[in-house]
């Protein structure tokens, strides 16, 4: 076999050019491509990675989202019920404080309305107990009553201080004194009773008889300034007075305890 160097030589040229012009217009466009589509590749692989990566965090999230689902559902449950009983609680509360403040409200109606019929009761009581003295003692005789209590009139003027006699007879001569009674003195007792006060008073007295049937028994003598009463009618008005006193004061005690 005969092997020609030009033939050979030339060929190597050829191969060589081939593969200059395959490498600069064939293989280089070829690895850029190559390169290209590995970047993408790579992107791709990346992008699938991260939401792979993504996917797993939203499905972790969502797992412990869905563990702590009946937690929070207890809590939320046990939460709505101590609201409800903090509420129910309270609406007891406000249903008792109404309740005792109703039945306190009752208590005191009540008891100022006992308090009320009880000094009504005092008060008729006082006035029949009044009514009563008084028919039995306009029934009595008059003088029997009248002349004891005349004769305290007089034994009060008497016991005056000077001053006091002084100031009763005003400077005045002969002194005005009214003698109201239940019922006309005889000229025995006003006479008697001009004569005690004139003595008490040293001074002359114009004794004018009145007479008062609302005075019940007794006499009032009526001074320029002033009046000495000594009657029932007094004696009773002062044991009612003091009789609505002391049961009004018995009633504040009770109310009080």
């Amino acid at each position: 076999m005969h092997i020609d160097g030009w033939t050979l030589l030339l060929q190597a040229v050829n191969f060589l050019i081939l593969v200059w012009l395959l490498r600069r217009f064939l293989y280089r466009p070829i690895l850029a491509v190559i390169a290209e589509r590995q970047a993408a590749t790579e992107r791709v692989r990346t992008e699938a990675e991260a939401a792979r990566q993504a996917a797993e965090a939203a499905r972790q999230t969502l797992e412990a989202q869905r563990t702590a689902l009946p937690a929070e559902r207890d809590r939320l449950i046990a939460a709505a019920r101590a609201e409800a009983e903090a509420e129910r609680a309270a609406l007891l509360e406000k249903a008792r404080q109404e309740a005792d403040h109703a039945l306190e409200e009752a208590r005191n109606r009540l008891a100022d309305e006992r308090a009320q019929a009880l000094d009504a009761l005092r008060r008729h009581a006082a006035d029949l107990g009044t009514q009563l003295a008084t028919r039995l003692l306009r029934d009595a005789p008059a003088n029997a009553l009248t002349r004891p209590l005349l004769d305290e009139a007089c034994a009060a003027v008497e016991s005056l201080s000077d001053s006091q006699r002084h100031a009763l007879a005003d400077g005045i001569d002969p002194v005005p004194v009214r003698l109201s009674a239940a019922s006309l003195l005889s000229a025995e007792d006003s006479a008697l009773a001009r004569d005690r006060l004139a003595a008490a008073l040293g001074r002359p007295v114009a004794l004018e008889l009145v007479e008062d049937p609302s005075l019940i028994a007794g006499v009032e003598l009526h001074f320029a300034h002033s009046v000495v009463r000594r009657s029932w009618k007094q004696t009773l008005a002062e044991a009612k007075e003091e009789m609505t006193r002391h049961d009004s004061a018995r009633s504040a005690a009770d109310a009080l305890a």
